[in-house]
């Protein structure tokens, strides 16, 4: 413990708050919270730990404090801070980013149904994450079919005119012409929100109802859209998966399911397993993996996939059932409870269906976790036996641990662009790619882009060891892999000895016959197609390839929109953004009317007039 740790201590309050310890490049290295920063924090540095927590306080060199109010409100801080940190010593859900939402825009006048990446606060209400997306669009398909809720971005119900097509064969009810009223909107709006919370057997009796009332009121065409309404909630209901016999209500089942060991390696792996029953119904299951998840630790893994997957929507159900009693529970049923604007409850089944549905879930993880580290292990074995086969092939000093690839994107010179991605022990490392703009040239000459990228690179590096860094640029390769031949090669190597740079070892890999070079060898060598040595390296070349060209098509899109507008007659800044605000992209401007682009922000007719024939003219030259 040094003294800046030491004054720290100290002064630490008998107060809630959430606490980042950090390294000696200021890095955060884990977040955590606690009912008392005093005694929480002080623990850290007196008596005896685990063997995780021992590395943890040996890294540790400073540390912050946040206050708050309440323990819940800690609980969703150190959400907030672990997902904009990412600290390596914290349990990590890898899957959260790649689950869409349901929106219900319930901020708008005629709210839509959209599909989001996010759940964000802004007054929408928000469904899911469904993990299976495209059995979601097939959902929303059908729910549209049923409920024609608008599906626009409301331009005209700002500006009035003609409803769309979609209104002309009975998929919208056209508000923008006041075919229906608000009250009647909302009614509608209530159903869908009502069907994608579970309630449809809710739902199909009050379509009942409503075709029977109709019905004895002779309004038969009515009655018709109520009996097709009833037919179509029926078969998306007979879509789902099980019956559980658990009875009516929501509820989440999850278990957890974690390695052995006390490695904070990335890689160290737990499973969730989630039942999602709605209705009484299993409608979905999915798994997910988090990484630094300790041995036996499933309390502290369900609570911190509990915050990461519930925190910040109104998506919990009333139940959440679980294999373990997750640590706080206290603190998390408050924030759930408060997020959702229902009663949320966390407990363990002791007996029942539930009980005996909780068993299947905690199977289902132990399975998804054994079948992971089996993988994993063949995939980590394949690995070195492929490092070590470059090793004896290239002759190398060591097995290369850390293998970097470069190449260079762009279309006759414009929008030039470098990559750099890494291997770590054979296995891709996207955390330390990096992509660079080429600055120094205006043509097109791959062999003085590679000289660039490589120069910065190294220069890079060597500033970063100067402060002290060990992490990043600061890391050099054992081997570096240039995407292209000998004139790629030699044109690299020369550059580097100009700036006095020596990496360990440097080859270049051809992509026609996949041929090997190396510095001061005019032959080639050429590794067996079946050889893991030469899938590694192909594999990281194509990393490179990949994400050079993405990059370029980024900058070579927003190059695009930028010089089309800025090019156009009567548009200014101003009008540049608010056009590309309200129409999200280029493609949306050329799409929208005059009377769309009229009713903007900052537009006006006449400048709206200008750029539909401005983009129109654009349009026919390119196709000449």
């Amino acid at each position: 413990m040094n003294q800046v740790i030491a004054e720290k201590l100290k002064q630490l309050p008998d107060l809630p708050g959430c606490y980042l310890m950090k390294d000696a490049s200021g890095t955060v290295i884990y977040v955590g919270k606690a009912v008392n920063l005093k005694r929480r924090v002080s623990s850290y540095f007196r008596g005896s730990h685990d063997a995780k927590t021992e590395l943890l306080v040996a890294d540790i060199v400073d540390f912050e404090t946040v206050v708050v109010d309440s323990e819940d409100e800690a609980l969703i801080l150190e959400a907030n801070l672990v997902k904009r940190h990412m600290p390596r010593y914290n349990i990590l859900l890898r899957d959260d980013k790649h689950y869409p939402y349901l929106r219900l825009t319930l901020n708008e006048d005629y709210p839509r149904l959209l599909i989001a990446r996010r759940a964000k606060t802004d007054g929408s209400r928000y469904f899911g994450p469904y993990p299976n997306a495209g059995g979601m669009h097939r959902a929303v398909e059908a729910i549209l079919e049923i409920f024609p809720l608008r599906t626009c971005n409301g331009m005209l119900l700002k500006t009035g005119g003609r409803a769309c097509l979609n209104a002309h064969i009975g998929r919208c009810l056209a508000p923008c012409e006041g075919r229906i009223s608000r009250e009647e909107y909302a009614a509608l709006v209530d159903q869908v929100s009502q069907f994608l919370q579970g309630k449809s057997h809710e739902l199909i009796k009050k379509e009942r109802q409503a075709m029977e009332q109709a019905a004895a009121e002779l309004d038969f065409e009515q009655a018709a859209r109520h009996r097709d309404r009833v037919s179509a909630l029926l078969q998306l209901q007979e879509k789902r998966l099980l019956d559980t016999g658990t009875g009516r209500g929501d509820c989440d089942i999850i278990a957890a399911a974690c390695g052995d060991g006390d490695s904070i390696d990335e890689d160290s792996a737990g499973v969730v397993q989630v039942f999602f029953l709605r209705d009484g119904v299993v409608v979905s299951r999915e798994h997910f993996f988090l990484n630094h998840a300790p041995a036996g630790g499933e309390a502290q893994v369900l609570s911190r996939f509990i915050v990461d997957y519930y925190g910040g929507g109104d998506r919990a159900p009333a139940l959440i059932c679980c294999s373990e009693m997750p640590e706080d529970k206290d603190a998390l049923e408050e924030m759930l409870s408060s997020q959702s604007g229902h009663k949320v409850t966390v407990s363990v089944p002791q007996r029942g269906d539930k009980k005996r549905l909780l068993g299947l879930v905690a199977e289902n993880a132990r399975i998804v976790l054994l079948n992971h580290l089996t993988s994993r292990l063949r995939r980590e074995e394949k690995a070195a036996a492929g490092l070590e086969e470059l090793r004896k092939t290239l002759d190398l000093p060591r097995t290369p641990a850390r293998i970097e690839c470069y190449d260079i994107s762009h279309v006759q010179g414009t929008h030039m662009v470098g990559s750099m991605t890494v291997f770590t022990n054979g296995v891709p490392d996207p955390k330390q790619y990096r992509r660079f703009k080429i600055k120094t040239l205006d043509g097109s000459n791959d062999f003085a882009a590679l000289q660039e990228v490589l120069e910065r690179r190294w220069k890079h590096g060597m500033e970063d060891r100067a402060k002290g860094k060990n992490d990043g640029f600061a890391m050099f390769p054992d081997l570096l892999v240039i995407d292209g031949g000998k004139g790629q090669l030699s044109s690299v190597c020369q550059r580097l000895q100009e700036i006095g740079a020596v990496p360990s070892a440097i080859v270049s890999l051809a992509k026609r016959e996949e041929e090997v070079f190396l510095p001061g060898r005019s032959a080639p060598v050429l590794l067996p197609r079946e050889s893991e040595a030469l899938h590694i390296l192909q594999q990281i070349r194509d990393e490179a390839h990949r994400f050079a060209i993405t990059f370029h098509r980024e900058l070579r899109g927003k190059g695009q929109t930028k010089s089309l507008l800025d090019e156009a007659p009567g548009i200014g800044e101003k009008r540049r953004k608010s056009l590309l605000k309200s129409f999200g992209s280029l493609d949306g401007i050329k799409d929208a009317s005059v009377d769309e682009l009229a009713a903007a922000p900052a537009m006006n007719r006449r400048a709206a007039t200008e750029l539909y024939d401005y983009l129109r003219q654009t349009e026919k030259e390119e196709e000449k």
